[in-house]
């Protein structure tokens, strides 16, 4: 019987690899100012040359996007700093501050938005709980096109409300800031594709990641402040050293317990 469970593990373990060992790979695409890249850090807005947005993602590979990852409206009298990276997995992230730098209390609706790359009608697989699932519709009910399938995070508390028309992404956030006060807003992109374009696997590859980081959102890299001031995730608090050294030590010692309770059942 084990040596079939054994088998049967294996086997789900080697066919879901075998599903995805060809995904594409996104490249990057961020807007610096100058160039595009695989990450920005620096100030919201657009340039004045280009009138792109700092920080947006241009296509992305494969079609992706035409502008993706930017806000377009109700940032008005506050200041915005940017941190958006391509991470590993064909995930991008956008961490953005907003700071209250006035006198007074400002309360506006801040949108993140994005221009998808499918021109046209987006098939939405899934949405809810702050996560849309979408690709390319074929117009036969099918991803198609050669776009990837798209897995968009805008958080797992409500702040963010996201819907996409028709290929329009958009993200409002109601916030208000005290006179000094800052808050982040962190939003996900995850982009699945095999190398000859999506199939039914990378939607259900997509929802799985999404829903991955909505339970566990992507914060490598990010200060301890950083993470502390995000308003659109529910965050676990990360336990302090003197915490993770006194679990160790706990469990260190459950260790010796039990082998110090096994030697005097064999001793019995």
């Amino acid at each position: 019987m084990f040596k079939r469970i054994l088998f049967a593990a294996t086997a789900v373990i080697a066919l879901s690899t075998s599903a995805h060992a060809v995904q594409f790979q996104a490249e990057g695409g961020i807007f610096n100012g100058a160039d595009y890249g695989t990450s920005y850090a620096g100030a919201g807005g657009t340039t004045p040359l280009y009138n792109q947005a700092l920080g947006a993602v241009f296509d992305g590979s494969n079609g992706a996007f035409d502008a993706f990852g930017f806000y377009n409206a109700g940032v008005g009298s506050l200041t915005q700093q940017r941190q958006v990276d391509l991470l590993s997995g064909n995930v991008y992230r956008f961490f953005d501050t907003f700071t209250n730098n006035t006198g007074g209390t400002i309360t506006t609706t801040l949108n993140f938005f994005g221009n998808l790359g499918s021109d046209g009608d987006e098939l939405i697989s899934f949405n809810n709980g702050g996560l849309i699932v979408s690709c390319e519709d074929d117009w036969s009910g099918a991803c198609g096109g050669g776009d990837p399938v798209l897995a968009l995070v805008s958080g797992n508390n409500g702040l963010g409300q996201a819907a996409i028309t028709p290929d329009r992404y958009n993200v409002s956030f109601s916030i208000t800031l005290q006179a000094g006060q800052s808050l982040s807003l962190l939003n996900f992109a995850f982009l699945a594709s095999e190398v000859d374009g999506p199939t039914a696997a990378d939607v259900l590859l997509g929802k799985a990641t999404g829903q991955a980081l909505l339970n566990a959102p992507r914060l490598d890299g990010l200060t301890a402040a950083q993470i502390g001031s995000i308003a659109n995730f529910n965050i676990p608090p990360v336990p302090e050293a003197s915490s993770w050294a006194m679990l160790v030590a706990g469990l260190g010692v459950m260790g010796v317990l039990r082998a110090r309770s096994r030697r005097t059942a064999a001793a019995a």
